[in-house]
């Protein structure tokens, strides 16, 4: 088993999202709590928090995950049992908490919330959190006979959704902001793009070597995505047919290639160029912003030449 927390300050967010049904697991255990929706239970929390201005991030994520060959071992009786011992060791008793279960990857890992203002209004010290989480979470390891992280080579099918939390969240906030986008209904491709940039995110043209658009790129939260992995509405060649002035634009090409010399084999090179109507005011390459550092230093390697066969 291993384990991570860390103080948030989205909660409605994060209670939405270990919640949902898409991640076909259950609500497994809960700390003081009267509700069992989503928005009910937030605003528990809420009001619990209601005499404290001061903190700002007023929530915690505890994410646990279980070792493969753990799974077949523990029942949700089981994994609500070690998400009350870890609500002991960590002295949650007057703090509100729920548990879920999440089962929309390979491995069985389990999400917990807590109000990081207790019902008595004091605020949880958080110095250190995650490394008290992957102690305790050893602790109960050992008890309980189960799979210890520090003793096995942690491989990122182990635990891919405690790694990738951050990255699930920044998705949703994408999707949100381009639905919202998308509802005021912009004229082309452009005021998308700058709309989108006022709420923070860029979206940027993936090119080929030729220098033509095949492609979208969103970035934003410190992630970057493919147009696809946002949404279906959200792919180039869609956005084109929905704005009406690509539209257009895109129907006046098609009848200048028909009328032209190098017919139809123009369309597909000129209208793959449409993208480049937005005007974005980054400079440089965006996407090298949201490289980690292992892939930074791959890149570098790259452009020195190392690993090239002699």
């Amino acid at each position: 088993m291993i384990a991570k927390a860390k103080a948030i300050s989205h909660g409605s967010r994060a209670i939405e999202y270990a919640m949902r049904e898409s991640k076909k697991g259950n609500l497994i255990a809960s700390n003081l709590i009267q509700n069992n929706v989503p928005n009910k239970i937030y605003k528990e929390f809420v009001e619990a928090q209601k005499y404290n201005d001061r903190c700002k991030n007023k929530f915690i994520r505890i994410e646990i995950g279980i070792a493969p060959k753990d799974e077949a071992k523990l029942t949700n009786k089981e994994l609500a049992e070690i998400c009350r011992v870890f609500s002991q060791k960590f002295g949650f008793e007057n703090n509100q908490w729920i548990a879920c279960t999440h089962r929309d990857t390979d491995n069985l890992h389990v999400h917990m919330i807590v109000n990081r203002v207790s019902i008595d209004n004091k605020v949880y010290d958080t110095s250190f959190i995650s490394k008290r989480a992957g102690k305790i979470a050893e602790e109960i390891s050992r008890k309980m006979g189960l799979t210890i992280a520090n003793e096995v080579q942690r491989k990122e099918k182990y635990r891919p959704e405690v790694t990738s939390f951050e990255r699930m969240m920044a998705r949703s906030r994408i999707e949100k902001a381009s639905l919202a986008t998308l509802s005021k209904k912009p004229k082309s491709l452009n005021d998308f793009a700058q709309e989108m940039r006022k709420r923070g995110i860029e979206v940027a043209e993936a090119k080929n070597k030729k220098g033509n658009t095949y492609g979208l790129r969103f970035f934003g939260y410190g992630q970057t995505f493919k147009a696809s992995q946002i949404g279906k509405e959200f792919g180039y060649r869609t956005l084109l047919n929905t704005f009406s002035e690509n539209r257009l634009q895109e129907n006046q090409l098609q009848h200048q290639s028909q009328t032209g010399n190098r017919g139809a084999s123009i369309v597909g090179e000129v209208i793959s160029g449409l993208g480049s109507i937005f005007t974005p005011t980054i400079h440089g390459n965006l996407e090298d912003e949201y490289l980690t550092e292992e892939q930074r230093k791959k890149k570098r390697k790259k452009k020195r030449g190392y690993g090239r066969q002699q």
